[in-house]
């Protein structure tokens, strides 16, 4: 397995929340899907979490060969959760043309969050075989 990039941003959770709150449901409906929303919906820290999954995205996106320059649409990287809360990475449309462009295999995300930051790294692999 082969490192192809690593990506890592963060955010201040405040300033994301008040942001959110300023542009109201319409500002973070252009940035997240459906599924990401609803995750956090029941979570106490809701902006904590959206600030993580924003964090996460952009990581990604650094990570991807190409990612920042041809400047994805936030829909392109999906964050999801599994059972157990640990965050999964799932790509659509340009981000997934990426993928196959440069044969990549796969994507690892990690996100952490305080009351005040939310942090996220990305590692993306290819396979050597």
């Amino acid at each position: 397995m082969n490192i192809v990039g690593i990506g890592i941003d963060a955010v201040n959770v405040e300033r994301f929340g008040k942001t959110a709150e300023k542009r109201g449901k319409e500002f973070l409906s252009k940035i997240f899907t459906a599924q990401e929303l609803d995750y956090a919906g029941n979570k106490r820290g809701y902006y904590m979490h959206m600030a993580g999954k924003f964090a996460a995205k952009e990581a990604v996106k650094k990570a991807l060969p190409n990612g920042s320059v041809i400047g994805l649409n936030w829909f392109n990287i999906e964050i999801l959760n599994s059972e157990d809360g640990k965050p999964y990475v799932v790509l659509h449309g340009e981000a997934k043309k990426l993928m196959k462009k440069f044969n990549l295999s796969q994507i690892f995300v990690s996100i952490s969050h305080t009351k005040d930051i939310a942090a996220s790294n990305a590692l993306v692999v290819k396979d050597c075989t």
